[in-house]
């Protein structure tokens, strides 16, 4: 089926590209939020099993994904000739060493270019034979060590998303008429029984879980678990601007409580030194003033059952963390820093991730340091 991609916007195309590398490659993909992107969508590291079949085997190291969106595709030579153009710009950036993405980070070892125009299929002069005659050129000039590349053109998106309706139904630009009916029925089947049992226990926080919002997120969690055996992705939590609330899945019970955005921070970049960190000071402290209350649904999984744990973070034991801070707190990690934030002989009390390749400040609180307000357990049907 067709599927009229411009109609998403670069933004959602981005986001679509990121949805099906994660998808398709695996979820030890990581994806990269709105902002200066590096030449990257998302990344990837270690073994994949794709491409498969692949005479050289699947890949393996580091890779990334650009997306190019063209707002107003005209004709399918025009088009081929603007990728084409984009291609080079891109291979050219990657190739030059005084560029911020050669110095910022290690080359890739492989690439996935995906784009919304149509690239033909004709042997030899149709836009798919000439784009990969371009990159081999384009490598070889620039002396990348590119070991391979994939284009995800038009029609290899339009076939991704014949085979992963998930993905396409979560873009009301692809939705179509079949899947309207089909989540129709799903819906009405569902709600005849709602299967999902969904029960809710006060932890020692308190002052927070009212009766109205403790039955408004099980009967959200018994809906959306009578139709989904995956975990809920959006806020459990609506229509509170003042309250930061953010969803994380938990991969052991030891795990700390994890908020991988808690601020937009392009000013990073200008950070060289672990003393230029303590300048994160008065931005920090100022976005989180700008919150009652931040909250995290720790999302845990055994078996057929799910829980949503509703920690909350004290904004007071933040401030005060970071206001004490000091260059000696910070270190070099990865392309950023680290904070570790502790409090007399009680231990790590949190992280503060500098993350500068995409220019944001993540946090990590030990989770003891959390104010338990209750969790929903829902056994599955």
């Amino acid at each position: 089926m067709d599927y009229d991609l411009t109609r998403l916007g670069p933004r959602d195309f981005e986001h679509l590209t990121q949805a099906l590398a994660v998808k398709i490659l695996g979820t030890g993909v990581s994806v990269f939020g709105d902002g200066r992107d590096g030449g990257r969508e998302a990344t990837f590291r270690g073994r994949t099993s794709f491409p498969a079949p692949d005479p050289h085997g699947p890949w393996s190291g580091y890779g990334v994904l650009q997306a190019k969106f063209r707002t107003r595709p005209i004709g399918t030579s025009a088009d081929t000739k603007w990728f084409l153009k984009e291609v080079a710009r891109e291979l050219a950036t990657w190739g030059d060493p005084n560029s911020s993405r050669a110095k910022g980070g290690p080359l890739p070892d492989y690439m996935i270019l995906a784009t919304n125009v149509v690239l033909s299929s004709v042997a030899g002069s149709g836009g798919i034979d000439r784009v990969e005659k371009s990159i081999k050129e384009l490598v070889a000039k620039h002396r990348l060590p590119l070991k391979g590349w994939k284009v995800w053109h038009f029609d290899q998106i339009r076939t991704f998303l014949d085979l992963n309706p998930e993905i396409r139904q979560t873009y009301d630009a692809l939705i179509t008429p079949a899947d309207v009916l089909a989540d129709l029925r799903r819906r009405a089947e569902a709600l005849e029984t709602l299967k999902a049992n969904v029960r809710f226990s006060p932890g020692p926080g308190r002052g927070l879980v009212t009766g109205n919002l403790s039955r408004r997120i099980a009967n959200r969690l018994c809906v959306h678990h009578s139709l989904h055996s995956t975990p809920f992705g959006a806020s459990l939590i609506d229509g509170n601007s003042d309250w930061l609330v953010k969803m994380q899945r938990a991969r052991s019970a030891t795990m700390p409580l994890v908020i991988s955005k808690l601020m937009e921070a392009p000013w990073l970049r200008d950070f060289i030194t672990a003393d230029d960190c303590v300048g994160v000071e008065g931005r920090v402290v100022s976005k989180i003033f700008d919150f009652q209350r931040i909250l995290v649904f720790r999302i845990a999984e055994v078996s057929t059952v799910i829980t949503y744990r509703l920690y909350e973070i004290s904004t007071d034991l933040l401030i005060d963390g970071i206001r004490a801070a000091n260059g000696g707190i910070f270190k070099k990690a990865g392309y950023g820093f680290c904070g570790d934030f502790s409090h007399g002989n009680s231990g790590r009390l949190f992280d503060l991730r500098l993350e500068k390749s995409v220019e944001k400040i993540g946090l990590q609180l030990a989770l003891e340091c959390g104010i338990d307000h209750g969790t929903w357990t829902v056994e599955l049907p």
